[in-house]
């Protein structure tokens, strides 16, 4: 029995090991150099990963149906589907690098819109449930909103690598966000909400159980379900945002309310919640396509069976 356990015990300090490696050596990088070395990666990863680089362009092609105006050639999709592997690299070396950032840079480091919701949404005095996609640097967007004195609750599946998974979750504890993954189900989540807080969840991930069709770039797609059953649960508001990288730094919005309605069968309510979060990540994807980090065939998904839960 000693040895999984000490096998365990040293993937988990290898895991620390090389977290802090990478946090050392990010945090001495100047900007200019990091992102050179991002790029550089994103061009590697590009041409040796053609699984991740089809499902980026197949995403891409799929957009591109639904009118959007940069992505009518061929040339154009792979130009950008190039940026998001790009962005990707660069939220990488961007979240290592957090501690190079002095309050005074965390401060000047993000621009925040829509404020007034989130405070809207907050004064309700259920917590509040936010959605965002995989836009621009999601991680420090949290993080973010932990600094400036939120109670923050994220649900996650394995993060940036296997290897490093463990350690990253208690990078992320020890900066004041809790962690719980889909298994952990919706006790943790209504505990943060109940006591006023805020429960982050990336809508257009793929570690939920109960989805919902929703009209998204021209197809019909599942999206979680979760995001409108927690509402639901608890009364907590659906504020609906996004992350991008901006000329002048990182810009966290927050574009729209979304209260539940009793007066709607479970199911209707949760339809129109669902669509309404689909509606944003669209708009907002689409104004960032290029910042959209999603290395999966995202319009191939299928529907995880929601009737039990929403009947």
């Amino acid at each position: 029995m000693t040895a999984p356990d000490d096998a365990s015990r040293g993937r988990s300090l290898f895991s620390h090991f090389l977290v802090s490696a990478a946090l050392g050596i990010c945090a001495q990088t100047p900007p200019r150099v990091a992102r050179g070395i991002a790029s550089l990666l994103a061009a590697v990863e590009y041409r040796f990963r053609p699984t991740r680089r089809a499902a980026v362009l197949a995403n891409l092609a799929q957009i591109a149906l639904s009118g959007h105006p940069k992505l009518k050639h061929p040339s154009d999709r792979e130009r950008l589907a190039r940026s998001v592997f790009r962005s990707y690299h660069r939220f990488v070396a961007e979240f290592f690098a957090q501690r190079s950032l002095t309050r005074a840079r965390w401060n000047g480091f993000f621009r925040f819109q829509g404020m007034d919701r989130l405070y809207q949404a907050v004064a309700s005095g259920r917590g509040v449930v936010i959605t965002a996609p995989h836009l621009g640097n999601w991680e420090l967007g949290g993080l973010a909103l932990a600094r400036l004195g939120f109670r923050v609750h994220v649900v996650t599946g394995t993060q940036i690598h296997p290897i490093v998974h463990a350690a990253i979750r208690s990078l992320k504890e020890e900066s004041g966000i809790a962690v719980s993954t889909p298994e952990d189900g919706f006790h943790p989540l209504l505990e943060t909400l109940r006591h006023g807080g805020l429960v982050v969840l990336l809508a257009d991930g793929d570690v939920y159980r109960r989805g919902l069709p929703a009209p998204f770039f021209g197809a019909s797609i599942p999206f979680p379900a979760g995001p409108a059953l927690l509402a639901r649960r608890s009364g907590a508001p659906l504020l609906h945002a996004h992350a991008a990288r901006t000329p002048r730094g990182h810009q966290i919005s927050f574009d729209a309310l979304d209260f539940p309605d009793r007066a709607l069968s479970l199911r209707r309510d949760l339809v129109r919640l669902t669509g309404r979060m689909a509606a944003e990540q669209e708009r907002n994807i689409a104004a960032h396509v290029a910042q959209w980090c999603i290395f999966r065939p995202f319009f191939q998904t299928s529907l995880p069976d929601v009737q039990k839960h929403a009947a």
